[in-house]
């Protein structure tokens, strides 16, 4: 099953399908085995409930119609970043509880112009897919862990090269980023595209593969950092 499983109401009339991320925005590799470790700098951690990471999920497939957008996430971010004296030796690790995962806050769908409605049951049975053996399988994976591998470009907007594991399987990208900071407070925000299967996870589809799930999917972050004094 997907990431994200659609809830599969048939609905009365049509609605409009909205569009899926380039699949060509979704690039990743293959995981090294070399691990990182933070470097020595101006430490920040993450601060609870002011950051955040949204996942968008959307229909594919003839009978997209049919199906739901989702957007789930939350405030499920922690972790920590380095800003090293040579900027590009700066680093980061995150954690993402899968657990706490929300799902489709009625502001979240507004703001990606998604019907803000949906009913309890559709977000129950979207939550139970999403965290069952199938997908995130969050009884063994309850984190999303990201971690830098490398970093250039300008101070303002760096290009991160990370690691993100995913329900136990570890991809590298590239994630752009714009960043503002000061010595006591660091902020971040971007967006990228992942394949659900390059995690291994295979996209839901039924009615013949006529309805299915996209296997990209959009990521959304805000990080607010504090900085603190060892």
């Amino acid at each position: 099953m997907s990431l994200m499983l659609l809830a599969l109401p048939v609905l009365v009339g049509c609605q409009a399908v909205p569009r899926i991320p380039d699949a060509a925005d979704a690039a990743s590799r293959p995981a090294g085995e070399e691990r990182t470790e933070l470097p020595e700098g101006r430490r920040y951690v993450v601060l609870d409930g002011q950051s955040e990471a949204r996942f968008v999920v959307y229909p594919a497939g003839r009978l997209a119609r049919l199906g739901h957008p989702h957007v789930v996430g939350g405030s499920v971010v922690s972790g920590e970043i380095v800003l090293a004296d040579e900027f590009h030796d700066s680093g980061l690790k995150l954690e993402i509880s899968v657990i706490d995962f929300e799902i489709d806050h009625p502001r979240w769908r507004e703001d990606e112009g998604f019907d803000p409605d949906m009913s309890d049951s559709a977000i129950k049975d979207t939550r139970e897919n999403l965290l069952g053996e199938d997908q995130l399988d969050a009884a063994n994976h309850p984190l999303i862990t990201i971690e830098s591998l490398g970093v250039s470009g300008p101070v303002w907007q760096p290009d991160i090269e990370a690691r993100i594991t995913l329900a136990g399987t570890a991809r590298e990208l590239t994630v752009p980023v714009a960043l503002n900071f000061t010595d006591h407070e660091l902020s971040a925000i971007g967006r990228f595209v992942i394949r659900q299967s390059d995690f291994d996870i295979e996209p839901f589809s039924a009615a013949g593969g006529n309805l299915q799930v996209a296997d990209e999917v959009l990521v959304r972050f805000r990080i607010v950092a504090m900085g603190i004094d060892d």
